[in-house]
């Protein structure tokens, strides 16, 4: 072979050797290519995934937005309520302690209190004396289990017809004290008791009934008619003897017992039936007491008749007199029983929630605050002083805030600066900490120099400067009082809102912070997932 041969086949076979070489590096290269890129994409999802998560426990929860929500419903039947009794802000503000205060002392609903407030409104009573009636009734709620509403309903009853004063010092406990005992006694329990009494109230103080006597009178037929709705019917048909001219006319008559002293005022019912009974037990057969009713009663209606006969025979007449008795006497029974009625786990769990609830409801009065206002500047029209946004512009500005907040997690270094810079303030300091706690396992201390006696000129997340080209940019320059509380307790003095960004996420501070975070990180998260598994399907490994 020559050695222009030889020469010849080594050049081809380097060059079939680097050939080679550069296919096997071509393919290394690919091979690293996609080691790496799915590297950074599984990197970015664990960063991501573990982000969100971290960003929820600074963010809007479920469990705390309903909280602010059921503050913020609170707020809106409370004031409603103030406006109904004419209450002023201040008395509004007392009512909500109040209602705090009665459900942690024996753990009823507070939801129950408040509308059995609202119920004694509507009733007539004004702030003053509805206030002592809805703590009395939750007291006779805490050892009776009677409803709220019910209860509060029988109280105004026995104002009006009785002219009680319930704003008076004990006076509403007072009178659910011995229509406690009376519910005892008899077979109405409390909440019926009180039902039938609101019915038959005004009727049976028309009749000459004090109030005593009055729930003496439901339990003693009671002892009778256990039917509660029957009960209400046969009681008030009763009281028609003593109410009906008629009635009074033919019974009188026929008993020649007088219903009206000689000064026209009228007799005690008790005394009257006493007197007509002793006629009665003097008959000696059923022919005689027969005719002795058709004599006297034999106009009335049958329930009315039927309610007489019952009193006039067996001891309902006694059972009356007694129950009348032991209900006068019944003095600070609810007091008495309260400690020993709530001394189960129901009762004391109630009393926890309220303690919670309370809390929670002070947490989300700052929140509520600034979001109404922030609300408002948003969506006022420019002339009112508002800034007149569209939804278009709130959520673009939202989604920019929540993009900036999670960039940060996986790349860190100036890019967290630079948004960061954009950003501002606490909520971003501390979204971007978590971020970086991420990222490089480290924990990072966040400190605030905060000048004067606040937070001025605060920053909020999504406070960018604008939105892209297409949403434009709107700046905010006017500053407005808030009453926030973030991080602790830390009063912010003034609040200055950048951007429509901030409507996204400004309002609530650290919270949406951690909100837009949480929702935007899911969302990416979920993108990356498509991805890489699109890139799965397209590059081997």
């Amino acid at each position: 072979m020559s050695s222009r041969d030889l020469t010849l086949s080594m050049k081809l076979y380097a060059d079939a050797s680097r050939f080679v070489a550069g296919l096997t590096g071509a393919e290394g290269g690919v091979r690293r290519f996609t080691t790496s890129t799915k590297r950074e994409f599984d990197a970015l999802k664990s960063t991501l995934g573990t982000v969100e998560g971290k960003l929820a426990s600074l963010g809007v929860t479920v469990g705390a937005t309903a909280a602010i929500m059921q503050s913020a419903r609170m707020d809106k039947s409370l004031t409603q309520i103030g406006q109904t009794a004419g209450a002023s802000e201040q008395d509004v503000a007392k009512l909500r302690k109040e209602l705090f205060r009665m459900s942690k002392e024996t753990g009823q609903n507070l939801d129950d209190l408040q509308s059995g407030f609202n119920n004694a409104v509507q009733s007539g009573l004004n702030f003053k004396e509805a206030l002592p009636v809805i703590d009395a009734v939750n007291k006779a709620v805490a050892v009776t289990g009677a409803s709220a509403d019910v209860l509060t309903s029988a109280l105004t009853v026995a104002s009006t017809a009785y002219s009680f004063d319930l704003q008076k010092p004990k006076v509403a406990l007072g009178l659910l004290d011995r229509m406690t005992v009376a519910g005892r006694l008899g077979n109405a329990e409390l909440e019926n008791l009180s039902a039938i009494f609101g019915r038959i109230g005004p009727t049976a103080a028309s009749a000459g009934l004090g109030f005593d006597k009055t729930l003496g009178f439901i339990e003693s037929l009671s002892m009778i008619e256990r039917q509660p709705e029957r009960l209400a019917t046969l009681a008030d048909s009763t009281l028609r003897i003593f109410t009906n001219m008629r009635y009074m006319k033919d019974a009188q008559k026929g008993t020649g017992i007088k219903f009206f002293d000689t000064d026209g005022s009228r007799r005690d019912p008790l005394t009257v039936i006493a007197e007509i009974k002793k006629q009665y037990d003097n008959l000696a057969t059923d022919k005689q007491r027969a005719l002795f009713m058709q004599k006297s009663f034999g106009h009335a209606d049958l329930d009315s008749i039927k309610g007489m006969r019952v009193f006039l025979s067996g001891n309902t007449l006694s059972n009356w007199k007694n129950f009348t008795a032991q209900a006068g006497n019944a003095g600070g029974i609810l007091q008495k029983d309260m400690d020993n009625a709530i001394n189960n786990a129901i009762d004391q769990t109630g009393r926890l929630k309220a303690s919670l609830r309370e809390a929670a409801d002070e947490f989300a009065k700052p929140i509520k605050d600034v979001w109404k206002t922030t609300i408002r500047l948003a969506l006022d029209k420019k002339e009112s002083g508002g800034l007149g946004l569209s939804g278009k512009d709130i959520l673009l500005g939202s989604t920019a805030a929540g993009l900036g907040t999670l960039a940060t997690a996986r790349y860190g270094g100036k890019f967290i600066g630079s948004v960061a810079g954009k950003f501002g303030g606490i909520s971003a300091g501390v979204a971007t900490g978590k971020a970086l706690e991420t990222a490089a396992g480290v924990t990072p201390v966040y400190v605030v120099n905060m000048p004067g006696d606040g937070m001025g000129g605060l920053g909020l997340p999504g406070g960018v400067a604008g939105v892209g080209a297409g949403a434009g940019a709107v700046k905010v320059a006017s500053k407005f009082k808030t009453g926030a509380a973030l991080l602790g307790g830390s009063n912010m003095a003034a609040l200055r809102m950048m951007g429509v960004g901030a409507m996204g996420t400004g309002a609530l501070g650290v919270t949406a912070a951690g909100a837009a975070g949480y929702g935007t990180g899911m969302l990416i998260n979920k993108g990356i997932k498509a991805a890489d598994n699109k890139f799965n399907t397209g590059i081997g490994d």
